[in-house]
């Protein structure tokens, strides 16, 4: 059976979405943090606020100062398991060298695996675990390649391999003959990411490629909280179930957002978005008086139908 991870999103996975998610829906093997950042040669705070000790942190880095400076501040918190972003294919990252904009720059990226084989060779009681989540390029899935001896040469516990380009983002097809070459001439264990949004979709994956390690989903498990533990179970959720689930959590992440933020504005803006994935399959009616409350109350009132809706007894 595969191993699940949960992808880190910016913006929605959230450390108290993540404990929400892992305390009620279950099902995922390792929970990943968005990936932490430097402004001005500092680590962002709120980033740091962000992180739980049952997650593991994301770094982002064009150079190998950068890269230092992240695992330095991680190490201080006690964190001995870090992932290295180099697939982030979004234009704010990609043109400062970062993320998917690393990916044809071979000495630099040489540099920061030699850095994560010096941590390798320390104590294990000091020693930091990295792993790396990528995509086949930036321009050409040349780049994968011309970096996979690199890599199998780099002690890392896994990889995460999203087979399209960062020049893509999210839409066109993904490239399965790409991967599979990848994943033949890898020497790490091997995660499958990209439009894992259904059983079915797992279930393809685990077909046509046995050896892998697992997947990592995120958007899938946004959308579908009850993803992984159906895929652990054998057993899909009803739509009652599902949505009941998507109640519990979102209580959750309502209720720590009422006594974190002030204000409705605040509190609504960091509620709202939950809804972006699992708000697909809520009745239209009742998804567009959420998306349209600019009160609290009226939002509330807006949910507590969605409540009513969920719990009246359907034929």
């Amino acid at each position: 059976m595969f191993k699940i991870l949960f992808a880190p999103l910016q913006g929605y996975t959230t450390g108290i979405y993540r404990k929400a998610h892992r305390e009620l829906a279950g099902g995922a093997d390792a929970y990943y943090a968005p990936f932490l950042r430097t402004e001005n040669g500092k680590v962002r705070d709120k980033d740091m606020r962000d992180l739980d000790e049952n997650s593991i942190p994301q770094i982002i880095a064009n150079s190998v100062d950068e890269f230092k400076t992240l695992v330095c501040a991680l190490a201080g918190r006690g964190f001995k398991e870090i992932d290295f972003n180099m697939g982030c294919p979004f234009p704010m990252q990609v043109n400062r060298h970062r993320g998917a904009g690393l990916l044809s720059d071979l000495p630099t990226v040489k540099a920061i695996m030699d850095e994560i084989a010096r941590h390798d060779s320390k104590p294990e009681c000091e020693r930091t675990h990295f792993s790396i989540k990528m995509r086949l390029g930036q321009e050409s899935s040349a780049e994968a390649f011309a970096l996979l001896p690199i890599l199998n040469e780099t002690p890392l516990t896994h990889i995460t391999l999203h087979p399209r380009l960062g020049k893509q983002q999210y839409k066109g097809a993904v490239d399965f003959d790409a991967f599979r070459k990848f994943a033949a001439d890898c020497r790490h264990p091997l995660y499958y990411n990209g439009d894992v949004d259904s059983l079915k979709r797992i279930f393809e994956i685990e077909t046509k490629f046995p050896e892998l390690t697992g997947v990592m989903i995120g958007r899938g498990l946004l959308a579908n909280p009850a993803l992984a533990t159906e895929y652990k179970s054998g057993r899909i959720w009803s739509e009652n179930e599902r949505r009941t689930l998507v109640l519990k959590m979102h209580a959750a992440l309502m209720d720590f957002a009422c006594r974190t933020y002030q204000g409705d504005s605040q509190i609504l803006a960091h509620l709202k978005c939950f809804w972006d994935y699992p708000g697909e399959d809520l009745p239209k009616k009742i998804f567009k008086k959420i998306s349209k409350a600019g009160k609290l109350d009226e939002y509330r009132e807006a949910v507590a139908l969605l409540r009513q809706n969920t719990e009246a007894p359907h034929e």
